[in-house]
This record gives C-alpha cells, structure tokens and sequence, in this order.
C-alpha cells in the first residue's frame, strides 16, 4: 500500500498499490493525489489551519496561522482554533474534490492538497484517464500534474520536492507554477509513454486495428500483441511484487475469519448459500505493489483484458477513452458542461435536431415569427405587442415543460395550435 510518506533524498519513491477484483470488475488504487478545496478551511480537517502555507489577506487570521503553527502546547492551539473559527465562516459544503476533464485548472480559486488516496475505481479507470490527456493543452498536463503526483516526486528537484508536503494547502496559483516549470521537460515522455498503451489499447479493443479479430477474445488478442511486439512492456512486467497469498475470499461473510474454523460444515454450507446463491461474489484479490506509476497502469490493463465482455471505446464527443459493456454506447459518462454528461449533451442535441424537424415545433416556431412580424408592421397597435411577449413567455415555459417531460407532444401541439387563430 501506498505510504504516507513521501521519500525524499537520492531515491525519491512512492509505493503505490494497486489490486483488481474482476469478479466486480472494480480496482483499489492507492497513490499520491492532488485535491481541490475552494476555501482554506475544511470542515472534517482543521489541520489545513495549521499547514496553510501562503496567508490569506485577512491580516488577523494570518497572525493567528502563524501563532498556531508556533504554539507550545494542546490548550493554546485549541484556544486559537476557536478563535480562527469564530472571525472565519466555515463552509459546511466545502470538501476537497478530485479535479476532472472538465475543470478549467487556471480559472479556480482555491487551494491543492497532496494527500494519499484509496481510489475504489470501476468504469472510471486511472490507466483511462491518462490515455484520454492530450498532454499539448496545458490543462491537461496540470490536471496529471495533480491527479498523479507520483509520478513528479522524483522528477521534480530538491528545492520543489521540499516544498511540497503531504496534506498541506497550497494555493493553486502556486502549484501551476511548479507544474509549469517541468512542462516543456516531461510532455515528450508522457506522450511517449501514453502512446505504448493507446496503441496496445487500440488494437486489442479494434479502435486501429485492420485485422479480423472478431473470433479472438481480448486476452488473445493481447497475448497476439506482446508477441508481435516483444518489448513493448518488458520494463513493466516485472517492476512489482505481489502482498497476498493467493486465495479466494468474501468481501463480506457472516462468520469471522478467525471463528470459521470452529463451524462445522453445514452451518458454513448455510451461510455461504445465504451470501452468495450463485457463487458469482467470491474472489480472488491480488495486491501488487511497484514505485513506478506506468507499471501500475501495465497491472490495470492485463486485468481489464482478461473480462472480455467490457469494451474500452472513444467517445464520440469528448474524444477520450472510456468502459463500456455494451457495443451499441457511443459516449461516455463523463461529467463535461452544466453537470452534463457528453451522453447527455448528445441525447439533449439529438432531441433538439427531432424537434427541428418535428411539425408541430415548425409551426410553433412559424407562428411566433407572424406575431413578430405583426407587431413590426403596426407599432401603433399595442395589443399585437402584448399578445407577441405573452406567446413568448408561454410559449417558452410550454416548450420547457415539454422537453422535460411535464406535459405531452399532443398538449404541446394542442396549445400551438390554439394560438394560430
């Protein structure tokens, strides 16, 4: 598992760890992880307090930062925390949050704190997200300067590795800035890297693949690759070691582990039909270990390749990678715009190019264009004006309600109608 602490001196190394379950076909990832707070207090962490490391302008409560971070004993901290409590309003809804494709890193007000992370992951897969960055926009950089620290704890030099310690508040100005300063220097190894997966991706889930494989299941498929290109992995494939036995378990069983042993064979019998009548929840969880943030991912994707009814695809909108189960989904459930996902954002154009080509909708549009026109031609007659805003805003809020499923097509086409006399 990954340590708290990060390493420093000649070899600066994270441990990661990594296991996957494909019985759910979920994956624990535990590394080093930026997260996002937009105010400096957080309501389950008073530590931020005290690890604040640039003063907000509030000249007492920077004098108080300081005291805090000097106090000698227990009682004085605790009397000064009440104290920062009482002149700064604390924002129950402020948690820290993982930043995603569709944050916009320079435009944020507030703070990154490096923190380790125990990532439950299924569809939303850490080996997904880095195939997906296009490492020439900037943002995309910083969002894998931030999500995946690990991979910068030895690239980045004495002075800026000191800097950076685990669950502090830096300024996200401050952050960009360091990130900024390996840009130029890492971009080209990143997209180096990015590319051995993406192709081995490509070509085992048929994105770029000319060949009839439809027959070969991904794992052939896989097994076909690393034989046709030897050396793609080789640097991964051994840089890990294994921290379990291996051995079939329940994530969750009735009986104690240590107490099993003292059932006899029918009451285990019993419980295990009570838990699991179709012995699809047992499973084996194998946890590897490596400092190298690529041979995780190499991990991830020998495991995904061995489920065979999971596709990874490209979504036709955002044009990053994504899981499925189904050949027919086209987009992903990314979250990209106005709490949107981009199967949303499609489904919500599509429903918009039906209506455009719906008659009653011609109409209703055909109408409100009369009474606009009706109204230019005679300024001096103020009912046209006023029955031109009233169908207006009615009609607006009748389209609204049929979009969103308050009232029917054939409401909505009744009450057009009615307005066309």
């Amino acid at each position: 598992m990954l340590t708290r602490e990060i390493i420093y001196g000649k070899e600066r190394k994270n441990k990661i760890s990594i296991s996957f379950d494909a019985s759910y076909f979920s994956q624990v990832f535990i590394h080093t992880f930026g997260a996002y707070l937009s105010k400096p207090i957080s309501k389950n962490n008073n530590k931020y307090l005290a690890n604040l490391k640039t003063i907000p302008p509030d000249e007492r409560f920077g004098q108080l930062v300081l005291e805090l971070e000097n106090a000698t004993s227990d009682s004085k901290r605790e009397k000064i925390i009440n104290e920062l409590k009482s002149i700064t309003e604390i924002d129950k809804t402020v948690e820290s949050t993982p930043l995603t494709f569709k944050d916009d890193v320079k435009k944020l007000k507030g703070y990154i704190v490096f923190e380790p992370i125990t990532a439950v992951e299924h569809y939303d897969l850490s080996l997904i997200d880095f195939i997906s960055y296009d490492f020439d926009v900037f943002n995309d950089y910083l969002l894998f300067f931030i999500n995946f620290f690990d991979y910068f704890i030895n690239k980045l030099d004495n002075k800026d590795i000191k800097y950076i310690e685990l669950d502090t508040l830096y300024p996200i100005e401050e952050i960009i800035k360091i990130a900024k300063k390996y840009y130029d220097k890492e971009k080209d190894n990143l997209i180096y890297y990015q590319n051995i997966f993406k192709k081995c991706i490509n070509f085992v889930y048929s994105i770029d693949n000319p060949f009839d494989m439809k027959y070969l299941t991904h794992k052939q498929i896989f097994f076909l690759y690393n034989q046709t290109n030897p050396n793609t992995f080789s640097e991964f494939k051994q840089d890990f070691h294994s921290t379990d036995l291996l051995d079939y378990q329940y994530s969750s069983f009735p009986i104690q582990k240590d107490l099993i042993k003292f059932y006899d064979v029918d009451a285990l019998v019993s419980a295990i039909k009570e838990v699991d009548p179709t012995g699809r929840k047992l499973h084996s969880l194998q946890q590897f270990e490596t400092t190298n943030l690529f041979t995780s991912f190499y991990i991830t994707l020998f495991n995904v390749v061995a489920i065979n009814d999971k596709l990874i695809k490209i979504c036709g909108n955002c044009k990053r990678y994504f899981i499925t189960h189904k050949e027919t989904v086209t987009y992903c459930d990314r979250i990209m715009e106005n709490k949107l996902t981009c199967k949303d954002i499609r489904n919500r154009e599509y429903q918009k190019r039906k209506l455009e080509n719906d008659p009653t909708y011609d109409n209703y549009r055909r109408i409100g264009f009369k009474k606009y026109q009706r109204s230019k031609r005679n300024p001096e007659i103020e009912i046209y004006e006023k029955e031109l805003n009233q169908y207006r805003e009615t009609g607006k809020q009748m389209y609204k309600d049929f979009r969103s499923g308050k009232i029917t097509h054939e409401e909505f086409e009744e009450w057009v109608n009615e307005q066309d006399k």
